[in-house]
């Protein structure tokens, strides 16, 4: 049997993986127990990617052999890496314990840890590691990775200190440093460990991408966009540091057309169609639709695949097109082509409200909703349906504006002697890090800009007790909520939570200028969304008009429905707003040399 298995283990080798399976089959009909045959079967079948077969032939050899080290440590790394880092835990374990003195199964365990989100414990595995291999380098970038994850950032940074004294040139350390200071609000630091980290050998797609958000945020806008650029001309299939490119060069102001290296990525990569989709989103978004046209006219003439987002363009190019019932036919059709894709039922319903078919509006809505209950978009468009309808009572229902708009004080800090005080301090630390010129490519601001990221990351102490207070009004609302159990908002409200249970899905600044507004928008990632107002100019804080105000109601402006608001709210320094996130909102234009400042965040709802 000997001879066999080498003969077995001699054609695995050779890469002649079918044989090796059939080979070892044949050998397991003779001695169906040996572990040695039905490893090398595994291994085989792992390589031609039949999973199944794999983890069959592992578990039995494992079985089999429960003290071979290499089956139970091979095993755990091929669990890992098919998405099953939870099951590999136990056999690496059982591995560490039969020879806890070898670096690679302590690795691999500490990797498995990570993974499958048991971060204690997998700083105790990355512990042990560095005392029996601190000349590895794997070991300080995993020990860090395990302090990272347990909300240690400033441990795991030392710990790449001490990995970097031994490996200075090491470009995973630098990389694992800059991400580590990016975290850490250490942006400019973090830029130079980027740089470090590409002089020395690592380049990615994320390395430039991450390097132009720490220079931005550092106060390098210029510099920023450079290295977004130069990112996107290495990688141009990245479409993640291809629309930062776009945003970035829009946003700073930059001469040209900050859509036009993605569309050159796209034509000198004309089968991949997410570039495609990228560039006609960010057309659709800068009003530029003849242009969307003619690009997914192009799109299709150069053989690009179909897939459901380009479908989805192409039938709103119909809209656009004024083509109705053209567009109507496309979306019937895409629809039963791809029936679980809600984004294009969500299009379509859009397209129905534009063209004035309200009712199969409203029915559309309710299949997305049936498959996702709270759908923030769905449950917005059923509203404007049910208004069209003039179905008072259900949209009452759904969306009650007296009731579920709630304006509250934001508490002012005890060290603070006043409002004034306290919001003029914190109108300052924000001034400072809006960074760039125009408004945001793909949101609904107009005439103004905002913050990068998400706010309450950053380190300033003001922005940290600007988040407490917001938490602590937020919490203190609740019970002015009346309560629904059946509602799709209202029915998640939890009057036992408390203001650290809250979990922010999005939190941004907000700088409008003179004749800068908030087009009328929802926000599909929040449950319940909060805008506080910072700072007013004379001109919004005067009641005489509404200018500066925030309207609920009024559905997005491209549906061209004219629907007056169903409430308008004045805005008050130091006063929080808040709404369900699929409640339609924008804000009136205003006239004044001074800015409008807000702080706005969208939170989940309790679990």
């Amino acid at each position: 049997m000997n001879n066999l298995i080498a003969k077995a283990k001699e054609i695995l080798d050779a890469g002649r993986f079918p044989e090796c399976i059939a080979y070892c089959s044949d050998l397991l009909r003779i001695s169906p127990n040996e572990p040695n045959v039905l490893f090398l079967k595994a291994i085989a079948a792992s390589q031609i990617g039949d999973a199944d077969m794999a983890n069959r032939a592992f578990l039995a050899a494992v079985n089999f052999a429960p003290h071979r080290v290499d089956f139970l440590s091979t095993y755990g790394r091929f669990l890992r890496e098919t998405d099953r880092a939870g099951e590999s835990v136990p056999y690496l374990e059982r591995a560490v314990k039969l020879a806890p003195r070898v670096p690679a199964t302590l690795h691999s365990l500490a990797l498995s840890q990570l993974r499958s989100g048991e971060f204690a414990d997998a700083g105790k595995s990355a512990d042990r590691l560095l005392m029996l291999s601190p000349e590895s380098h794997a070991a300080w970038e995993i020990a860090a990775a395990a302090a990272q994850r347990q909300g240690k950032v400033t441990e795991a940074i030392e710990l790449i200190k001490n990995g970097l004294t031994r490996f200075p040139k090491n470009a995973r350390l630098h990389y694992s440093m800059a991400q580590l200071l990016r975290e850490n609000c250490e942006f400019s630091e973090a830029a130079r460990s980027y740089s470090l980290a590409e002089k020395h050998g690592y380049n990615s797609a994320d390395l430039y991408r991450n390097r132009a958000e720490a220079l931005l945020e550092g106060g390098s806008s210029d510099e920023a966009l450079t290295c977004a650029k130069t990112g996107a001309a290495r990688y141009p299939s990245d479409i993640a540091l291809q629309r930062f490119a776009a945003r970035l060069h829009h946003e700073t102001g930059a001469k040209g057309d900050p859509v036009a290296d993605l569309i050159a990525a796209a034509r000198a990569a004309r089968h991949n169609s997410i570039l495609w989709q990228t560039a006609a989103e960010l057309l659709n978004r800068l009003n530029r639709q003849s242009e969307t046209h003619e690009l997914l006219a192009e799109c299709k003439r150069l053989g690009c695949p179909e897939t459901p987002a380009l479908a989805v363009l192409e039938a709103m190019d119909k809209v656009w097109c004024g083509q109705s019932l053209e567009a109507t036919r496309c979306f019937e059709t895409l629809i039963e082509k791809y029936p679980s894709d809600l984004e294009a039922k969500t299009n379509f319903v859009m397209h129905l409200l534009k063209a004035g078919d309200a009712e199969r509006a409203e029915s559309v809505c309710q299949q997305i909703l049936a498959v996702n209950p709270i759908d923030q978009l769905a449950l917005a468009y059923r509203g404007v349906a049910l208004r069209l309808l003039k179905e008072e009572e259900e949209e009452s229902w759904l969306l009650d504006y007296d009731r579920m708009v709630i304006s509250v004080d934001v508490p002012v800090p005890d060290q603070f002697k006043d409002r004034e005080t306290f919001f003029g301090e914190v109108r300052e630390v924000l001034e400072n890090i809006h960074r760039v010129t125009e408004q945001p490519i793909d949101q609904s601001l107009r005439g103004g800009t905002q913050t990068n990221g998400f706010l309450f990351r950053l380190k300033h102490p003001l922005i940290g007790l600007l988040e407490q207070q917001i938490r602590l009004a937020v919490v203190s609302a609740f019970d002015r909520f009346h309560a629904d159990h059946d509602h799709p908002f209202l029915g998640k409200m939890r009057a036992d939570t408390g203001p650290d249970d809250l979990r922010f899905t999005g939190a941004w600044s907000v700088r409008l200028q003179s004749q800068g507004f908030h087009s009328n928008h929802v926000h599909p990632e929040g449950w319940l969304s909060a805008v506080l107002y910072i700072a007013l100019p004379e001109e919004v804080r005067d009641d005489s008009d509404e200018s500066g105000f925030i309207q609920f109601g009024c559905p997005l402006d491209e549906l061209g429905i004219e629907l007056s608001p169903r409430r308008v709210v004045r805005p008050q320094v130091g006063t929080l707003v808040l709404f369900p996130s699929y409640m339609w909102h924008g804000t009136i234009p205003f006239t004044s040399d001074q800015p409008r400042i807000t702080v706005a965040c969208d939170i989940l709802s309790p679990p």
